[in-house]
This record gives C-alpha cells, sequence and structure tokens, in this order.
C-alpha cells in the first residue's frame, strides 16, 4: 500500500498510554525504538485477541517497494521494521519499530545512526508479512469454528456461553463457562473436523444496529464490537451458521485453516479453557 507519513516520533517523546500500548515490542539493541503514523494503513492492529500484523514502512522509491519483496527486507537495510502495531483509544494506528541503522566507530565508541530517514507527508510503501497476516488469520478462523462447533455440541454437552478468546501463536485457545473434561476432547475434535471439511464461506458483512438487535440470540459479545461508517457493526460469519461481531482477520473458507487440532482442555473457577492449533506454514516459527 502506497501512502504518507503523518508524524514519527521516538519512545522517549510519546504519551504514557502510548508508551504503554509498545511495552511488547521486542527488544533488542539494534536501534531505539520509533512510532510511526500513516495517512492510512495496511496493518492489523493488536487486539480481539489476535496479534498485529509486523512488516516493512519504506521509502516509496525504495528497493522495498519493489514486487516479491518480503517482509524481512531486501538485504539492504533501507525500510523501518514494524513489529508492532497498536490503536489507540482515539482511533489512531501506532507502527512501532525501528530505523534500519549504520554503525560509525571510534576508538573507543560505537554509535548507531538512522540509514532511513522520513519526514511528515513523506511517500511510503506499506508491507506486511504476509505469511504471519496467513498464519495469525487462520488462527483467528479456527477460533470461530471451535466457537460454532461448541454451539452445535450442546445437545450432547450444554450450552456453553463463549467467555474469552485468544488466537496468539502458542497460546491458541476458547474459553466456556461450565466444566468440560478430557472425555470431551474427542467430540469436540471430531466435529471441528467436519466443519473444516465442509468448506464453508467466510465472509465479512457489515450490520446495522437494526439487525444486530433483531439476531442478537445469535450473537456472541466475546470479543466485543467493530463499529464502522454509518454506525453499522463488522460481522464474521460462516456459512449460514455463524454469526459475530468482529474486528480480526479471517481465510476465505473453513478448510483454509488447515487442519485444527484440539490440544487440551483445562478448567478453572468454572470456566473451561479449550487450546488448539493450526498448521504452521512456509517455516513461520511460532510467537
Amino acid at each position: 500500500m502506497d501512502t504518507q507519513v503523518i508524524s514519527y516520533t521516538p519512545l522517549s517523546g510519546l504519551s504514557d498510554e502510548a508508551k504503554h500500548l509498545a511495552k511488547n515490542v521486542p527488544e533488542d539493541q539494534n536501534g531505539e525504538i520509533f512510532a510511526i503514523t500513516t495517512q492510512k494503513t495496511v496493518f492489523y492492529p493488536q487486539g480481539g485477541g489476535q496479534p498485529s500484523d509486523t512488516g516493512l514502512i519504506a521509502l516509496r522509491t525504495s528497493a522495498a517497494s519493489k514486487p516479491g519483496l518480503n517482509a524481512e527486507g531486501d538485504g539492504e537495510g533501507n525500510a523501518f521494521q514494524v513489529l508492532l502495531v497498536r490503536k489507540t483509544p482515539d482511533g489512531e494506528i501506532l507502527h512501532f519499530g525501528r530505523f534500519p541503522t549504520t554503525g560509525t566507530s571510534s576508538t573507543h565508541t560505537l554509535t548507531q545512526q538512522p540509514a532511513l530517514q522520513l519526514a511528515a507527508d513523506q511517500p511510503v510503501t506499506l508491507r506486511i508479512d504476509a505469511q504471519k497476516r496467513d498464519y495469525h488469520s487462520r488462527l483467528h478462523t479456527a477460533g470461530h469454528i471451535l466457537g460454532l462447533a461448541m454451539r452445535l455440541l450442546a445437545p450432547e454437552l450444554g450450552e456453553r456461553k463463549k467467555v474469552k478468546a485468544n488466537h496468539f501463536p502458542g497460546e491458541a485457545c476458547m474459553e466456556f463457562e461450565g466444566l468440560l473434561y478430557n472425555e470431551h476432547k474427542a467430540l469436540i475434535q471430531a466435529k471441528v473436523d467436519e466443519l473444516v471439511g465442509l468448506d464453508l464461506a467466510v465472509k465479512i458483512s457489515w450490520w446495522g444496529e437494526e439487525e444486530v438487535e433483531r439476531r442478537k440470540d445469535e450473537l456472541d459479545m466475546v470479543e466485543g464490537r467493530e463499529v464502522g461508517g454509518m454506525g453499522k457493526v463488522r460481522i464474521a460469519e460462516i456459512g449460514e451458521l455463524d454469526a459475530n461481531p468482529c474486528g480480526g482477520t479471517h481465510v476465505a473458507s473453513t478448510k483454509e485453516t488447515g487442519r485444527i487440532t484440539i490440544r487440551k482442555i483445562s478448567r478453572q473457577k468454572g470456566v473451561s479453557r479449550v487450546s488448539y492449533e493450526v498448521p504452521v506454514l512456509f517455516g513461520i516459527e511460532g510467537e
């Protein structure tokens, strides 16, 4: 995506609230953390139980805007590395990361200088790590499939209201009211496998408040509402079977998640946690 820079600010110059949003930026010694805002963005900010996109912000004339560049960089160190994206309560999207640096040495010191300079209104190209986006999307859709499976299993397991969702790699789980046990694992796995095999379409719709109110009994509000233009609510639908408010990213069908493996079932204080995973593709490591 091509866009323009609005601002770039070192972490030390941000408000305490913005600094708090950056607390999970990976740490290393390769330069100071900055926050960049742009006129528009293709990056998904962390939220709804889903981690943010990562990738690059590069000068539009640089090699990073050429087709085929992956989000690990082009080997020339000429793009801002986006490590975390967060949305402020005011709706501002902050891209946290580091500028590429060049080392200069003297007899006593080694200093790091930014190799890329940005300014307000600077034309830039945004490029997400597409493989990681796909992985996160498959994890998120898998969580919705698991929630649907539990609803369809109500005759066998009883009605189980969703209370929490986590779609992070290595931590993915759905939490439900009531107690589930390991003997239920095979039943849940079979229903999830069935839904994946049906290759049901997954689509995003925008519902008006009247439709949300009319169909509210179908909706689990665990992830909250993403309200867009004209006050409409963003809904993720699975075929004709499931519809839930969701601001996250998804794959186009249940089959595209790959096999969803139910890892384990645990319980605490009257709530059951069903942990799951999807295949890791393209050499992406869990986070």
